[in-house]
Order: C-alpha cells, then sequence, then structure tokens
C-alpha cells in the first residue's frame, strides 16, 4: 500500500488539525509515494527502535511521540537526533508520528483507554474546537462509589500496569475520576473545578502533588510510559485492516521500582 494512503486514511480518523499547537504530527521524514509492506509501532523512535525496524525489513516507523520538535540546523553523526535521521533515510523507512490528535481524537488514546477501564459514557476535559467530541482527557462517574485502593487494582488489571504512585488515601471513597494519559498534571486545576475526587495522569512533579493535596484532589501517577504504551494495540487494529504486516517494538525509560 502506497505511503500517502495509509496516511490518508490516519489522518481521517486522527485529523492533523486536532493537534496541540506546540506539536509536530504528520510524516516527518521520508517519502509519501513510497510502497509501504511492513510497519512498525514504536512510542518513540529511539536509535534502538530504528535499528530494530531496519534488521526487520520496516518499511515505515509509527511513533507516538514526535522525534522532531523544533527546527534543525545540521544533521550529522555528531548528535544522536542527525544520526537517527540518516539512519531512516539511508534505509528508506518513513517516519510518521500521531501525538496529541490521536490523543485528542473521538476514538483516540483517551477514549481506547477509558474503554479498557469498562466506561461506556463519558465528557471530554479540555475540548478542541476542530472537532466534535474531541480534545484531552476524559472525565466519568464510577456505576458504584469505590475507594481509590480498590481502583487502583482496577487500572493495574485493565492497563497490564505493575506500579502506580498515589497521592492521597487509599481509603478515600470516589465516584467522579479524570484521566489525562502522558504528561497531564497542567490540567489539574481544571479537573478540580469538575468536582473530580480521582485525577489518573503521568509525569506527576512534587509541588503540582502538593499543590493538588492540599485542595483534596486525590492523585494515581501511572506513568507516562505505561498511559500510553496501549497506543500500539489502538492502531495495530488500522493496518491490519489494510493488510499491512505489523511488529511492536518499544525501549523508552520505563522506570522500575526496587
Amino acid at each position: 500500500m502506497i505511503a500517502k494512503n495509509i496516511i490518508k486514511e490516519l489522518e481521517l480518523n486522527f485529523p492533523k488539525n486536532l493537534a496541540e499547537e506546540w506539536d509536530n504530527v504528520g510524516l516527518l521524514v521520508g517519502d509519501n509515494r513510497r510502497e509501504i509492506k511492513k510497519i512498525q509501532l514504536s512510542l518513540d523512535a529511539t536509535e534502538k527502535a530504528i535499528d530494530n525496524a531496519i534488521e526487520n525489513g520496516v518499511d515505515m516507523l509509527v511513533t507516538h511521540h514526535p522525534m522532531i520538535f523544533k527546527g534543525i540546523k545540521n544533521i550529522d553523526y555528531s548528535t544522536v537526533l542527525g544520526r537517527k535521521i540518516i539512519k531512516l533515510i539511508e534505509n528508506r523507512i518513513n517516519l510518521y508520528a500521531l501525538h496529541t490528535n490521536l490523543d485528542s481524537a473521538l476514538n483516540g488514546l483517551n477514549d481506547y483507554i477509558i474503554k479498557e477501564l469498562g466506561v461506556s459514557n463519558s465528557k471530554v476535559i479540555d475540548e478542541n474546537i476542530n472537532g466534535e467530541s474531541c480534545g484531552i482527557g476524559r472525565v466519568y462517574k464510577l456505576d458504584k462509589e469505590t475507594t481509590v485502593a480498590e481502583y487502583i487494582k482496577l487500572l493495574k488489571e485493565k492497563l497490564e500496569i505493575e506500579n502506580v504512585r498515589l497521592v492521597g488515601e487509599e481509603s478515600s471513597l470516589i465516584k467522579k475520576v479524570a484521566i489525562v494519559n502522558g504528561s497531564g498534571m497542567s490540567y489539574w486545576r481544571k479537573v478540580k473545578k469538575l468536582d473530580v475526587d480521582l485525577f489518573i495522569t503521568g509525569d506527576v512533579g512534587y509541588h503540582e502533588a502538593l499543590d493538588a493535596m492540599e485542595s483534596g484532589l486525590n492523585l494515581i501517577d501511572i506513568g507516562h510510559f505505561e498511559s500510553e504504551q496501549c497506543f500500539a494495540r489502538l492502531l495495530k487494529s488500522y493496518f491490519e485492516k489494510m493488510s499491512i504486516d505489523v511488529i511492536i517494538y518499544n525501549d523508552g525509560p520505563i522506570f522500575k521500582n526496587y
């Protein structure tokens, strides 16, 4: 299948105009006229991920996080970014990124995550004017009140997460929950105004956690990688419908507890 046709299908479901202004999504490296037979899904275009794509004869690397955010003044082997770009070009591998447009889209990553948690009805936290029912984050009500401890068990099971960090009390009763995948603490004040009992996100910093705790908001940090690793499962189904061979490879910084 020609790359531009794959891209057209992706952008029909996850339009580029849903991406945040600071983001950089779409075809970052390559040729949209290339024939694509094999795709690798990786959260990040690390050098190991690119090497794996080369070893496995991949034609297109699709990532969640963009490898390129800002302007580049030079491309050479003296920098990691330069080496990665050169490797992609030399091995004729396209690099395509779906980031906040995938997060925001209807039936995108936010919606996929809450469906995994068994949620059928939700509202967008920060609506995107470019799409109906689109935007960052989701807020929802549980069928019945439960404790934070019980909900942590559900999160670990459904999202296949080994560890989480809690700011709050395990015994706290919760009914209304908000979730933002990735790094979402910039939304905690907006979430608090929605009378949410529990906010789930990643990359929770100390001072943000302190402010949220003093406001009475329970926080669960499920990790940045852990909250987005399911992006590959979501996209894999789209590519398989196109009869494209798909492999998954991730080697990002997964923090381990010892």
